[in-house]
């Protein structure tokens, strides 16, 4: 292999690489703002590298389908999520760092399950805690 090729190789790697790199950044999140959303849960995954949600929600905009994004498994399990805790077909709440340009959905910085149970994140620096009460005041957290 040349020289020529070998660079050419690497650089057609970094080019695929960085949409890529791109899609897990938090860029595009408004982290300085919370926004609380209820709906039914269209679909939930919370696999590496970070949970997706998909809820149906009915608001002033009309019913539709938004996406949400979220943490990783590690730390859902570390703020006190446990697997079928939320399944298709609940209505949750979930607190969400909005999107920077305007579109629906956003990150999840909480959320509180069907029967009442609350998981939220803090930001960064801040101690993390759960509870198992009814209503948003856990949720809410962080704001």
């Amino acid at each position: 292999m040349t020289k020529a090729s070998v660079a050419l190789a690497a650089l057609a790697l970094a080019i695929g690489a960085a949409p890529l790199q791109a899609h897990h950044s938090a860029a595009m999140f408004d982290f300085t703002k919370h926004v609380d959303a209820e709906g039914v849960v269209k679909e939930i995954r919370v696999i590496n590298p970070h949970m997706s949600l998909t809820l149906t929600v009915s608001d002033a905009k009309g019913t539709r389908d938004i996406a949400f994004e979220g943490h990783s498994v590690n730390n859902f399990y570390r703020a006190g999520w446990r697997q079928n805790m939320v399944k298709v077909g609940d209505h949750i709440k979930v607190t969400f760092a909005p999107r920077k340009d305007g579109q629906d959905g956003g990150f999840v910085s909480a959320f509180v399950t069907a029967d009442g149970h609350e998981i939220g994140f803090k930001p960064p620096g801040e101690a993390q805690t759960t509870s198992g009460a009814s209503g948003a005041g856990g949720a809410a957290a962080g704001k």
